[in-house]
């Protein structure tokens, strides 16, 4: 049992590392690019927020692609801080959107904590926070970062009420479902945390009164106190995720299954990059999610991973109470139901795995018990060794710790702003992954490139007065055009223009031939290129292109 003392040794060191992380947050929230969804989630947000300040009159919001299937719950907020904000939308949105992702880990360090004390939520919170897939999504992706979010501070609620369960307070009971109203208000999948929360209820309930071996009369007892506690939850955060969603103010019922019915399988079909192979989104092979997350988790967190789906059993035994154990129950349906259908199902994916982050704070704190586990083993074989024996060995472990999460944290800062891209050594780091998975997805290096351009055209005495340079695109428009000034217009990929500008996704770059003059690149893998189509002769397309 830990002491008082040292718990709050844990929860120092989480402030700290959450601390120094929303430095890094603040210091760089500006380097990171528009990602391909960003501007027309930006005008869904301003949409939203349009519906309310008129007075619920304003409806553009249908006519925004297919977004209104969304809550507007980070958009419209975002639409709402722009209105005071200096900064401009998108970087307000980015600085937004990485606020969330940051109490998306303090999150994880209180619901760690919650299962398995200081040391667990600490480990947790540091192996999230060194997980690139997370990290690089934080700062421009408006939607699975927010809703990672709301999942794991709704977990953290719903596994402090099994903790109290009968008597849970009235402050947990709005405090859970304000969470899991603003979770469902980003995206109504949010749902099957009901349907999780309600199984793990019943296996902390039942067990309880079969024990007690009880009648008719204490089986409603139950029921009733289930129903108590599960439906005004319900029902709130129903209403707070209506509050957030005005397609489904529409007709709630109605509209509210038609998106979890879309959702299940969503009519996405594009080209998708798996291990070399090219398929369709709604072709996908069974373990398109579980290579991709081979790929890119580092390499420490697979192992801790795995570690603790082997230990399972060693980290049931220990955990008391029972409410505990079935808090595990909880976290194993949250991150292994969703795995589970997709590669069953076979629904449509893209883009890696973004819209599975929201499972990532729990696979941490499943390795963080995995690794306090390891640790009770380390620390029982250690027991009959001299102590400077178990000292030399203690600080060769912990050495050996501090370095991987320097290499990490290398790794991180060298791929930086993109370190979604990450990919581990398993499959040869970046540059093995090239070619073979889906890297810049979001096409967000097209600020970069844009803004080297801008500094090569200047070089050159900028655009000569009276003309516009167009530059064909073949990629996300918008991730490049914010950055470029009037004198710049875009056209489609193939048409006549003086530079071509092309992510590397799908292999772009090759469409037209051009004097190559700008490659973002990191750890050697390119991620867009500009092309100087002035010389006759290169403002063509390839032929079969």
């Amino acid at each position: 049992m830990l002491t008082p003392i040292r718990e709050k040794t844990y929860q120092r060191a989480a402030l700290l590392v959450t601390g120094f992380v929303l430095a890094v947050v603040m210091l760089t929230f500006q380097h990171y690019g528009v990602s391909w969804d960003e501007e027309i989630q930006s005008q869904y947000g301003q949409a939203v927020f349009d519906y309310y300040n008129s007075g619920f009159v304003d409806h553009r919001y249908n006519q925004i692609f297919n977004l209104y299937l969304y809550g507007g719950m980070f958009d419209a907020l975002a639409a709402f801080v722009d209105a005071y904000s200096p900064l401009g939308i998108y970087a307000t949105r980015h600085l937004l959107n990485a606020l969330f992702g940051v109490l998306g880990l303090w999150g994880t360090w209180r619901l760690g904590r919650r299962l398995g004390g200081g040391q667990v939520g600490l480990v947790a919170l540091i192996l999230l926070a060194l997980t690139p897939m997370y990290y690089g999504h934080m700062f421009n992706n408006p939607k699975d970062i927010p809703f990672a979010c709301g999942v794991v501070w709704t977990l953290y609620y719903m596994t402090k009420s099994l903790r109290y369960f009968p008597r849970v307070s009235p402050r947990d009971v709005m405090m859970l479902s304000l969470c899991l109203g603003l979770t469902l208000g980003v995206r109504v999948g949010g749902v099957m945390l009901l349907g999780y929360w309600g199984a793990a209820l019943v296996a902390l309930a039942f067990p309880v009164f079969w024990e007690a071996k009880g009648g008719a009369r204490t089986f409603g007892t139950t029921l009733w106190r289930l129903a108590r506690l599960v439906v005004p939850v319900a029902v709130i955060a129903c209403a707070i995720m209506l509050a957030c969603w005005p397609w489904a103010q529409e007709s709630p019922l109605k509209h509210t299954l038609m998106a979890l019915i879309r959702f299940s399988n969503f009519p996405q079909n594009v080209e998708v990059l798996l291990n070399g192979t090219t398929y369709m989104s709604t072709e996908l092979p069974w373990f398109y999610l579980p290579l991709y997350f081979g790929v890119q988790l580092p390499l420490p967190h697979l192992a801790l991973i795995l570690a603790g789906i082997v230990l399972l059993p060693l980290v049931w035994r220990d955990l008391t109470p029972r409410a505990n154990r079935c808090a595990l129950i909880l976290l194993l349906l949250t991150a292994f139901v969703p795995v589970t259908y997709a590669v069953t199902a076979h629904p449509a994916l893209y883009d890696a795995v973004r819209h599975f982050i929201f499972i990532l704070p729990v696979l941490c704190i499943l390795a963080a018990l995995a690794l306090r586990q390891l640790i009770k083993s380390g620390q029982a074989f250690l027991a009959n060794r001299s102590l400077k024996t178990q000292h030399a060995i203690t600080f060769c472990l912990m050495g050996l710790l501090v370095l991987l999460a320097a290499l990490q944290i290398a790794a991180m800062v060298r791929l930086h702003p993109y370190e979604y891209i990450y990919a581990n050594q398993l499959e040869g780091g970046v540059q093995g992954a090239y070619g073979k998975y889906e890297l810049d997805y979001w096409g967000s290096s097209f600020k970069e490139a844009a803004e080297r351009l801008q500094a090569h055209v200047a070089k050159e005495g900028g655009v000569p007065p009276g003309k516009i340079y167009r530059v064909a695109i073949c990629g996300p428009w918008s991730s490049a055009m914010i950055y470029l000034p009037p004198d710049y217009e875009p056209v489609i990929a193939n048409e006549p223009a003086e530079f071509f500008l092309s992510t590397t996704r799908w292999m772009c770059q090759n469409m037209r031939p051009g004097n190559e003059i700008i490659r973002v690149k990191r750890m050697g893998v390119p991620l867009s290129i500009i092309k100087d189509l002035r010389i006759p002769g290169t403002d063509q397309v390839l032929p079969g292109t």
